[in-house]
């Protein structure tokens, strides 16, 4: 977990000490990780998990696992060894219970526009994925 991300929306819990709270989106089967459950009805509510091999938030960054709790069609895009993109809205992170997406690299390319996807598929490797999404004005679902 990146230390941008934990110092985001991880959270020094009274009880669980270094924990994120786990969230998904219904339509579009998108983790959103936070420090409280999201509320809006478009939203499922998992659990809090502990943040790993960190004692404090201050001491990121730590390792999170997926809640056992969290739905298969959810998990499903996700096992050992994938690669994950953190991406928020800047209002994402404003809030008062900020919240980041976790999307596996087939979700984030399912989101660009077709000619991104293309450019990216078909790059040499010189083209940089990150430059490529952030160039582009709608790579995430509306907030």
């Amino acid at each position: 977990m990146p230390r941008e991300v934990l110092n985001s929306v991880g959270y020094d819990h009274e009880v669980h000490g270094p924990s994120i709270h786990w969230n998904y989106e219904r339509n579009g089967d998108y983790i959103i990780l936070s420090n409280y459950p999201l509320r809006e009805s478009n939203y499922v509510d998992i659990e809090r998990t502990k943040i790993y091999d960190i004692d404090t938030i201050d001491n990121g960054p730590g390792r999170i696992r997926i809640p056992g709790s969290m739905d298969d069609k959810v998990k499903s895009h996700f096992f050992e060894g994938t690669r994950v993109n953190y991406m928020a809205y800047t209002e994402m992170l404003e809030q008062d219970n900020p919240a980041v997406f976790v999307l596996s690299n087939p979700q984030l390319q399912q989101l660009l526009p077709r000619e991104a996807s293309e450019v990216i598929t078909e790059s040499d490797g010189s083209d940089d994925l990150d430059q490529s999404v952030f160039e582009l004005p709608a790579f995430l679902p509306s907030p």
